[in-house]
């Protein structure tokens, strides 16, 4: 019954965004609810779910493991909206919203149990001193309580409280609130949703009136990585850190408390600028595919046969110089909706493939900007290892999903490398190494691609080095000229945002600020970059094209006959590389010798020539793939990325918190609150 809810839900609710709005109201699937503000799509999933609740409510607390647990932690844990009780964390006037969110609680409650996360222990009214909330740095994750991801991150706490004084919590619904210790607003948190630490926990259990020999008893059980919990605080505490859902409902107000936030508002709305990213990497040296935009307002003013007439033909131009395609919404992430389409074969255009492109470039168009971009081939045989590459088949063979690496037809293998960095006190740092590979075109792990963490062992020694090099210059390199283009643009991305986010555009107030730690809200803290690597070699490694980086061009060695071009290759000492025998035949040049070592070569400017280069695919927002990177990691290091991304968001949260101690203007007493109190799960029990 557990499996059947999680496969109901998620089948039915786009979990992707906060409000977990069905997928049907999307316009991924149609634009006739496009005409409906949030506001008439809660109300209307409200009208259409509301017997459902009841229906799913029921399987639940009496088909699952939840059927063994007292009605008081049910209560707490789920609510039950027949009974007017609303679920720990779900801090919501609005009846529609309240619904809802309840709604959403049934699904994240046993979307967790299918996912293998343990019951929460349950503390209502919880002295936020017991966690040390007055003296530790307050990082909140504002997400969902059902995100599967996420929990990677909250499984750190108890580390990040005992090394960095961090308490690392989610909530879901936080305030944003006038608090008159500090005469400002700030983002009161009423509510947390984390794995507590033995000595928290039994802590929070002292506090809810448990005789110590019975606190201690259950602290005892808990391991080091703790135990998770969900409690309601009895006054609220300050975020001093923020790692906030990129579609929440407080949005376009978060970065007005001027705490340090991992994705600021324009940061998070350039991301999904595909059409612009070319423009974004301009100057830095580094490439994007090439491509051409479809726009929105193209389609609008034109007639459906005019639109495809264009389509087409902008399609067989482009086609004249990249015969594949991929064809992708704007701002869609995780490669939804995308496809992968040849136009041409041998030169000739494959007449039902480009009917079938242009009526995809059109339908998209109706509601989202189009990306038509060369594919870029993956030549994963190369590029991994023959260890790597067995692996690999062994992973998809548990997964029925055959792969014939050398016996033809050799199954087609597809690849990107991911890096993410996070800014701290000492500048940017790599969290995530990735590397993802499908037998699809678009190789997304949330279509059938596997991922592995990137490391250099898992790579052909003959490129090793010079994949590291490339893609951590693309990463620095592309982040440094992404913020010069948002602090230049960062109207025009406003503007771009706000036609997807219509909701937002009536409570946007937006004004440039920085944070109390000195950091621009046009500024980027946070990015998990997408690369693909483009070999400048052949397949017996003979250098066939060299890259300039002034202009950003790849400049061909040979013309299409095969006849050497002018460009020059200069050997170790400085001295032309012969680019033809006596006869006026071409010469190879050999960029690795019968042993595979490295022929040192440079180009006419004196820098040394690399095997390949890194392409920038694109930036993507929120917490795409931490937890299978964290799958894949050793028993020793689980959690590393994790911890690194919350230490360094905490560092910068401690600045503010210091920053808001400095502005203190009077000690407010707490009020009296109900006592606190620990909800047993067991039947029977008080």
């Amino acid at each position: 019954m557990t499996i059947e809810l999680a496969r109901f839900f998620d089948a039915t609710l786009n979990s992707h965004i906060f409000d977990y709005i069905p997928y049907h109201y999307h316009r991924q699937r149609g634009v006739g609810f496009e005409v409906y503000s949030r506001r008439e799509k809660i109300e209307l999933a409200m009208k259409r779910h509301r017997w459902l609740y009841t229906r799913c409510r029921h399987l639940m607390v009496t088909k699952t493991e939840l059927k063994d647990l007292s009605p008081e932690y049910c209560d707490a844990w789920l609510g039950d909206v027949d009974r007017n009780i609303t679920g720990l964390g779900i801090n919501l006037a609005d009846e529609a919203e309240r619904f809802w969110f309840s709604y959403a609680r049934l699904r994240d409650a046993v979307v967790l149990l299918h996912e293998g996360y343990p019951l929460p222990e349950v503390f209502k009214n919880l002295d936020p001193s017991a966690l040390k909330c007055d003296e530790r740095t307050n990082v909140v994750i504002v997400y969902p309580h059902g995100n599967t991801t996420v929990p990677v991150a909250l499984e750190q706490n108890p580390k990040l409280t005992k090394e960095r004084g961090i308490n690392l919590l989610l909530t879901a619904f936080p305030k944003i609130e006038r608090d008159e210790s500090y005469g400002c607003e700030v983002l009161h948190v009423l509510d947390g949703f984390t794995f507590l630490s033995k000595e928290d926990y039994l802590a929070a259990l002292l506090a809810s009136g448990l005789k110590p020999e019975e606190a201690e008893k259950k602290a005892s059980a808990v391991g080091s990585k703790g135990v998770l919990a969900l409690f309601s605080f009895s006054r609220p505490i300050v975020a001093h850190g923020i790692f906030f859902h990129f579609t929440h409902p407080l949005r376009p107000e978060i970065e007005f408390v001027r705490a340090p936030i991992i994705q600021p508002l324009i940061w998070e709305a350039a991301t999904y600028l595909k059409c612009k990213l070319p423009e974004m990497l301009k100057g830095s040296g580094i490439r994007t595919a090439d491509q051409f935009n479809w726009y929105m307002d193209q389609t609008a003013r034109m007639s459906e046969a005019e639109a495809k007439s264009k389509i087409r033909k902008r399609l067989i131009d482009f086609s004249k110089s990249y015969d594949t395609v991929i064809i992708k919404p704007e701002k869609e992430s995780g490669g939804r909706n995308a496809k992968v389409i040849q136009i041409r074969r041998d030169g000739k255009v494959l007449e039902e493939n480009l009917t079938e492109a242009v009526g995809l470039v059109y339908e998209i168009s109706k509601s989202d900007n189009v990306v038509v971009q060369e594919f870029l081939k993956s030549y994963v045989r190369r590029l991994y290892t023959p260890e790597f590459l067995e692996n690999l088949v062994e992973r998809f063979a548990r997964l029925g999903v055959p792969v014939q690496l050398y016996r033809d037809p050799q199954t087609p293998l597809f690849s990107y490398f991911r890096q993410i960095l996070v800014l701290g006190e000492k500048g940017y740092e790599i969290s995530h190494n990735i590397t993802v590979i499908g037998t699809s075109g678009v190789a997304n792990v949330g279509q059938g691609g596997l991922l592995y963490e990137y490391t250099d062992d898992i790579i052909n020694p003959k490129y090793r080095e010079d994949l590291r090099r490339e893609i951590t210059k693309a990463s620095f390199r592309s982040m440094e000229a992404q913020r010069r283009y948002l602090r230049t643009h960062w109207k025009e991305i406003l503007e771009d945002y706000l036609e997807i986010h219509p909701e937002f555009a009536e409570r946007l107030n937006f004004r440039v600020i920085k944070d109390l730690t000195g950091f621009d809200n046009r500024d980027v803290p946070y990015e998990m970059g997408d690369y693909m690597p483009v070999f400048l070699v052949d397949e017996n490694d003979n250098l066939v094209r060299i890259y300039d980086e002034d202009s950003e061009r790849l400049i061909p060695l040979y013309d299409e006959n095969g006849k050497p071009t002018p460009v020059q290759i200069y050997d170790k000492d400085g001295k032309p590389i012969p680019r033809v025998d006596e006869h006026g035949n071409p010469i190879p040049i050999r960029l690795f010798d019968e042993k595979g070592r490295r022929i040192p070569l440079f180009d006419a400017k004196g820098r040394p020539i690399s095997s390949l280069i890194m392409y920038k695919i694109e930036a993507n927002p929120g917490a795409g793939l931490w937890r299978p990177h964290n799958d894949q990691l050793p028993p020793h290091r689980k959690g590393e990325g994790v911890y690194i991304i919350f230490s360094r968001l905490g560092e910068r949260a401690s600045i503010y918190r210091r920053k808001l101690e400095d502005m203190k203007v009077k000690v407010v007493e707490p009020q009296r609150r109900e006592p606190a109190e620990y909800i047993e799960k067991e039947k029977g029990e008080k």
